[in-house]
Order: structure tokens, then sequence, then C-alpha cells
């Protein structure tokens, strides 16, 4: 993984302050940067190990400049209020970071958050902000994503430093996302207390994992929790969880590589339960069910 400090791009504080530019060209003539553009992704140059991913920012939704989008470690755009861009990207573990423009601060490039996405599909990401006023990615269903770019304008101001498909590691074959609740009773994470709906699923997981049909490289387990309780509990319980499935998966006769990290209540999938519910706990505690969650990302082929 890159370990990268680097000055925040001059280039990208210009999408906060500038409609257009204009620049010389090797053949001294004018070229012009549009900041808003109607093009889309040209999606037949999809390489069998890659996504394409639309990063976008609501109108409206919360004041600041411009967001720097990263993709392992390099530089992709600055999404403006009101604005979308898509990338087509490697599909296993790509660290995605976004963070404000700001002319006096360092870009830690080599920080943020692995995201997998299955090979060949689209995935939409909404940028937020989290309770420090910085921003945040999260994850959103691809009808909530299509209609929400539809009114949006594509941002084009800047280059995209993102590598080529010809960097991408092994495919991802399919992602599959368990809930801690049909894994294990509240707060548990062991594998006697596992209940038997997530035993059944797990089973199920493994059987197609050694499926004929297929040629398995390596697993990944990444463990979430809600943001109830302190950050470090739910860091712990959150790796116990992923090792619990890893063992029910080795039990149930995967042969594959099986790697596992432990993500606590980082990348979740609704953030807004304790602003619903302040004083209803049962209430809190169902609105977050979504956040307590295992997912196994699965690498390889289709034979």
């Amino acid at each position: 993984m890159k370990k990268i400090i680097a000055l925040g791009l001059t280039l990208p504080l210009l999408a906060a302050c500038v409609s257009s530019d204009l620049k010389s060209s090797a053949n001294g003539k004018l070229e012009q940067w549009t900041t808003f553009d109607g093009k889309t992704v040209p999606m037949a140059k999809m390489g069998d190990k890659q996504s394409l991913v639309y990063f976008f920012r609501e109108r409206g939704a919360f004041e600041g400049p411009a967001v720097n989008v990263f993709i392992d470690g390099d530089y992709f755009a600055s999404i403006l209020d009101g604005s979308y861009r898509g990338s087509l990207v490697c599909s296993t573990g790509e660290k995605l970071l976004p963070t404000f423009s700001h002319k006096d601060r360092f870009a830690a490039r080599d920080t943020g958050i692995d995201y997998n996405f299955v090979s060949g599909t689209t995935e939409y990401i909404k940028i937020l902000l989290n309770d420090k006023n910085q921003p945040i990615f999260q994850r959103v269903s691809e009808s909530e994503g299509k209609n929400a770019i539809q009114n949006l304008r594509r941002v084009s101001q800047t280059l995209s430093r993102v590598k080529n498909n010809g960097l991408c590691d092994q495919p991802v074959l399919g992602k599959l996302t368990l809930e801690s609740g049909s894994l294990f009773a509240f707060n548990r994470f062991d594998y006697n207390n596992m209940l038997p709906k997530g035993r059944e699923e797990i089973k199920a997981l493994g059987q197609k994992i050694n499926s004929d049909k297929f040629k398995i490289t390596s697993l990944k387990i990444l463990g979430y929790t809600d943001p109830m309780g302190s950050e470090s509990y739910n860091l712990t319980l959150s790796k116990r969880r992923a090792e619990t499935v890893k063992q029910a998966l080795l039990s149930s006769g995967v042969k594959a590589k099986i790697d596992l990290i432990g993500l606590g209540e980082k990348n979740l999938l609704v953030r807004d339960c304790l602003q619903r519910f302040p004083h209803d706990r049962k209430q809190r505690m169902l609105c977050n069910q979504p956040n307590r969650r295992v997912e196994v990302v699965v690498y390889g082929y289709q034979k």
C-alpha cells in the first residue's frame, strides 16, 4: 500500500472558485477547461477486474469547498456542491478517501477505507459530513444513486490520476452481507452462540464456494458494528465476529485463503439513528440493525 504524504493539490482548488480556466497547450494554443459537462463513463472500456463507481454530492447537502476524492492514493476528482463524477476502478480492495480542498493543509493519501466492488457492476457513493464536519462516503442503493445523479451535473475541471485496469488484481466474484442479527445474539460473537439462521447462511455460502462452477482464489471477511458503545470495543467486537465467520466457513469445508479485518463503526449504512430516536433505545437498535453486519468478499473466476 502506498505511503504518500503530499500537499493538497493546487489544481483541485480551482474547483471551488471558477467555472472554467484557460491553459496553454504544447502547440501554443489555448485549451479550455470546463467545470461541468454531460459526458458519461464509457462502459465498453470496463475490464473484467473493474467496477464503475459514481461519487456524488447532493445540492445543498452541506457547506464547504470542493471535496477531493482519492482512489488508492491517486487523485481522482474534486466534487462540487450539486455534482458527481464516475470512474472505472479496480473492484478489489481500493482505498477511497474524501477530503476537503485546502491550500494550507496536507492530504494524507495513504489513509481511507478499503472498498470492494463486484466486478462488472455499477456502484454509487454519496458524500456526507460526519459529526466532526468532515467529508465521508456512504454507499447507497442503485435506485437511490441513479435518481440522485439525474439531477446533478458532472464535474470535469480536473484530470484524474487514477491508474488503469492493467494494475488491478484479482476480480471480485461476489459479496455476501450477513446481518449480525441473524448470526449472533446481541453483543455476542463466539461460534457456540451463532444462531441457526446464520449457520445455514454460511453453510450455503460454503457450498457455493466449493462448487465446480467457480475458481476461488481467496476470501476477505469484514466485520462491522453500529456506533453504539466505544470505538475500541466496537473494533474488537467486529474483529471477533469476523473471526467466527471465518471459523464457520473453514468448518464448512472452504479451502481458499481467508483474510479478515474488523472495522468497527466505520462505513455505516445508516447514520441518523441517534438523531431520529434520541430517547428510544429499542427503536435506535432496530434502526442500527443494517450497520451490524459481516461482509464476505469472494475473489475468483467463474469457470
